[in-house]
């Protein structure tokens, strides 16, 4: 099963990739060529200076083993490598680097999917519901992994999720928008819309957050630079009612001790929800 999964990784989506018009002059045709193969060069060297250098990378030695919850064939699950915002916040990745999942194939996004689908089963036993994040930034340098942060929270809390997203990407637009675009896109999943791929083009910036695995918003981002990474859990944080010193500090590492026994936990309890288990 592995081996088929990772034949088929070029199957994918296309839906907003044009076709470049046919050149008509020979000489410019073999220009282009050249241009277009001295870029895809200089891409594949970027990524795999990328490979080498993230830690979210699964072949990467450094890569933080200890945090690991469940492997699929393309994706993974792992506690986050920082002071979590909730317990039980957890992150589903990539295992190779991708930059975002408006970028991934068809495999890779069902197996993203199967991840969330259990996830919200897991903590709908506990009382809970989960908002799943992601800030997609840095396309052209394909710094960032692809990362899908997941925070349970209480459901009388979760239900206000959509409120506070609303308010916040609207109030923060001004500071993200040069050119007015639409501010809030709803991200809705059906048999005929695929939801975020179905919403805005691939190689654009975008803030995504979702309540479940049917109904978000998503935003695309104008200006990188006024856009803060932790926008997302910051809006978490102001639903908690965290202390507002500790809004926007920098990350804070915890101990190996600390990470592992959050490692134990988190796995008694997704053992019975766990669907990689089928993949054995």
């Amino acid at each position: 099963m592995k081996n088929k999964l990772y034949s088929t990784s070029s199957q994918a989506n296309d839906e907003y990739d044009f076709d470049r018009t046919p050149s008509k002059k020979r000489k410019k045709r073999s220009a282009d060529h050249e241009l277009t193969s001295h870029a895809r060069q200089n891409m594949g060297n970027r990524i795999i200076t990328q490979q080498d250098q993230c830690v979210y990378c699964f072949e990467n030695t450094n890569r933080p083993k200890h945090l690991v919850i469940a492997i699929a064939n393309l994706t993974y699950l792992m506690l986050p490598r920082f002071e979590p915002v909730v317990p039980s916040h957890c992150c589903i990745l990539t295992l190779q680097h991708e930059s975002a999942t408006r970028m991934v194939d068809d495999y890779v996004w069902e197996e993203i999917r199967n991840f969330k689908k259990c996830l919200i089963m897991m903590f709908a036993k506990q009382e809970k519901e989960v908002i799943f994040l992601e800030t997609v930034l840095c396309l052209a340098q394909q710094r960032r992994h692809c990362t899908i942060e997941c925070i349970p929270l209480p459901k009388y809390l979760a239900k206000e999720a959509p409120l506070y997203f609303k308010k916040a990407i609207d109030e923060a637009e001004d500071e993200w928008s040069q050119h007015n675009a639409k501010k809030l896109i709803v991200t809705t999943t059906t048999s005929s819309h695929k939801g975020l791929r179905s919403s805005i083009p691939k190689n654009f910036p975008y803030f995504h957050v979702e309540f479940g695995v049917d109904r978000g918003f998503v935003h695309v981002i104008d200006d990188e630079t006024q856009f803060k990474s932790s926008f997302g859990v910051n809006v978490i944080r102001g639903m908690l009612q965290s202390q507002d010193e500790n809004m926007y500090r920098r990350p804070r590492y915890e101990s190996i001790e600390t990470q592992k026994e959050a490692v134990s936990e988190f796995a008694k309890e997704w053992a019975s929800f766990d669907w990689t288990k089928q993949l054995e």
